[in-house]
């Protein structure tokens, strides 16, 4: 990985791990759907959903590669692997947070993530979605995809995963970035603008969500149960 892209992780983990509205509204709508005790957070980042959970009374381990990160994650005392070989165990549920938009062959970790599942385990996953909202955002720290339902359930199903749930989330994020888009406006990853929009339009409009989350959002959740 190059210096050029190590910064660009750097950047976005700090951002997310201050993005407080957005943060706690997710992290609410995944911990609900936590299925028994041991967890893993695969692609932890600084750790901070880690901690939340942890601090909820989940026994949680994570998993991740980037070195700074994985030193932020444990000094928020978080037991965080570097290597998935050393991943000992089965977890009730396993988690990912906007990780397999980044990798080459994301049916490749999704094999893997059902790998660490105990019988009948649930996988989470939280993933940007609409490639109609596509920018130069995601250019910025290293997408390589945007999902959709359909495809994102090909994907599960073809890996025999029964799908439990799916929903999109954030759809003034999604709304944001089509006026961005018909303005012609090249919205770049700024730090400042991400939490500004966190803390005025996120924690305001939220509750559109209610409304939109059958139809479209800026990310999908979507909860997998392991067949196997």
């Amino acid at each position: 990985m190059s210096n050029n892209s190590n910064d660009k992780d750097i950047l976005a983990l700090e951002t997310i791990s201050e993005l407080k509205n957005y943060n706690n509204y997710t992290f609410k709508i995944i911990e609900d759907s936590i299925s028994g005790k041991k967890v893993l957070d695969f692609g932890s980042g600084y750790g901070v959903f880690s901690q939340y959970i942890q601090n909820k009374g989940f026994d949680v381990e994570a998993l991740e590669i980037n070195e700074t990160a994985i030193k932020e994650s444990r000094s928020r005392g978080i037991n965080t692997f570097s290597n998935i070989n050393d991943l000992n165990e089965k977890y009730d549920t396993v988690v990912s947070l906007n990780v397999l938009e980044h990798v080459k062959d994301d049916t490749v970790l999704m094999n893997q993530m059902k790998s660490l599942l105990s019988k009948n385990g649930y996988l989470i996953l939280y993933l940007p979605a609409s490639n109609f909202i596509w920018s130069q955002m995601d250019d910025d720290v290293n997408h390589l995809r945007r999902y959709s339902k359909k495809d994102l359930k090909q994907k599960l199903e073809s890996l025999n995963f029964e799908i439990v749930f799916i929903r999109y989330v954030d759809f003034i994020g999604w709304a944001v970035l089509v006026i961005f888009k018909f303005l012609r406006v090249k919205p770049k990853f700024n730090k400042k603008l991400l939490i500004f929009y966190d803390k005025v339009f996120f924690r305001l409009l939220k509750y559109l969500d209610i409304l939109f989350q059958k139809i479209i959002g800026k990310n999908l959740f979507v909860i997998a149960k392991s067949k196997e």
